[in-house]
């Protein structure tokens, strides 16, 4: 009797260090990795390291535009303007497109740019800017301007900022100064 119950209760052992194996199994198995819990959107991508958008771009009125495979910033000789990181593309074409960033710096009340969220709300929101006639030495670039200064998500600043919405209307003719 006593080797019934000692055979009976390493079954039992047994069946619950499988249930508890396979559990777990199952369990790591459906983890999702930090990239699936928040994959990009169809049709949105990483700037890739070759890019011809990345670099660093001029205007004729004297701004600076520059591109990297994550950060965007935007200012002049004397004065620094939005900047954002977090930077992702969606292409209409082969030379034109949306470059959506989660602004790190952004315009207060009074339109003096900050990184402080206390008095620039938009930081650490979403926003576009809007490409087209992408050459390796030359491009047309356009911030949003609208209703929206930014939006919550990254979804939601690919709905609300388009050409169609007509956040898009005017758009500065750059030359690249280096890569």
């Amino acid at each position: 009797m006593k080797s019934t119950r000692f055979s009976f209760g390493s079954a039992a052992a047994f069946l619950g260090a499988l249930l508890i194996v396979v559990s777990l199994s199952f369990s790591l198995a459906s983890c999702k990795t930090a990239d699936d819990d928040n994959p990009l959107p169809q049709g949105v991508e990483e700037l890739s390291a070759d890019s011809p958008l990345i670099g660093k771009w001029k205007d004729s009125y004297g701004s600076i535009y520059e591109i990297s495979q994550t950060e965007f910033s935007n200012y002049g000789k004397s004065y620094e303007s939005y900047a954002g990181n977090n930077l992702v593309i969606s292409k209409s074409t082969d030379n034109s497109g949306y470059i959506y960033i989660q602004y790190t710096r952004a315009a207060d009340e009074n339109w003096n740019y900050t990184t402080d969220k206390t008095k620039a709300p938009d930081v650490g929101k979403w926003y576009a800017i809007s490409f087209k006639e992408l050459t390796n030495s030359s491009i047309k670039l356009s911030g949003a301007y609208g209703e929206k200064t930014s939006t919550e998500t990254l979804e939601e600043a690919i709905t609300e900022f388009t050409i169609e919405n007509g956040y898009f209307a005017n758009y500065s003719d750059c030359t690249k100064l280096s890569n």
